[in-house]
């Protein structure tokens, strides 16, 4: 999931695993909020089914990276997003194609952006998110924490799921993937020292 061949096109070849680029692109962005292929081909991802709940977030990144420059690239991808835009959100991205889209603004109420720092939505609904956030499972929250950019939380939620259950595969497939894209090896052995301190064995694919 942490490599993606630049192929010459902005648009994933068909047989690409959709959510696994999306978070390959989410944190790129996060650690590079100015590499703008990135952001067109999140917007892009975005624009097709079954990521399209997660269209104005990227578009929303893509304006605030852009700022006041790249109208004629900001309009094609809103244009090409917009059939999966809430009427709403299409209008403000709208009003927003010829000034730049300032950091801290009062945004309609999304998820998906990386780089948007406002407190977004009523307390009602920040209230919603955490009552969903509950709701997920650690595994759920820390694929949530890399589609932000977010490796080093990421990292720390799964290390801790997996000491409460080495046998979870998924769980042990994302942290080596995770220690393996930082070059950590330093942070692997000293989880390694943990799983068999506490469980007397090491899971598959650590030695």
């Amino acid at each position: 999931m942490f490599v993606f061949a630049r192929a010459g096109r902005l648009d994933c070849p068909s047989s690409t695993d959709v959510q696994d680029a999306w978070r390959h692109f989410s944190m790129q962005i996060a650690r590079d909020p100015l590499d703008i292929e990135a952001h067109a081909r999140r917007v892009l991802l975005a624009s097709r089914p079954p990521l399209t709940d997660r269209a104005f977030g990227a578009l929303v990144d893509l304006f605030l990276a852009l700022g006041d420059r790249g109208r004629a690239l900001r309009r094609q991808l809103l244009e090409q997003a917009m059939p999966w835009l809430d009427p709403d959100d299409a209008h403000f991205l709208r009003t927003h194609l010829d000034t730049e889209l300032p950091r801290g603004a009062q945004l309609p109420t999304q998820r998906w952006s990386v780089l948007d720092t406002a407190v977004l939505g009523s307390l009602n609904m920040v209230g919603l998110q955490r009552r969903e956030v509950a709701q997920e499972t650690p595994f759920q929250q820390a694929m949530s924490l890399l589609e932000y950019g977010d490796l080093a939380g990421a990292r720390g939620m799964l290390e801790a799921a997996l000491l409460d259950e080495p046998d979870h595969e998924e769980v042990n497939r994302e942290l080596l993937a995770i220690y393996q894209h930082s070059r950590d090896d330093a942070g692997k052995a000293e989880m390694a020292d943990k799983l068999v301190a506490r469980h007397g064995a090491l899971p598959s694919g650590w030695s």
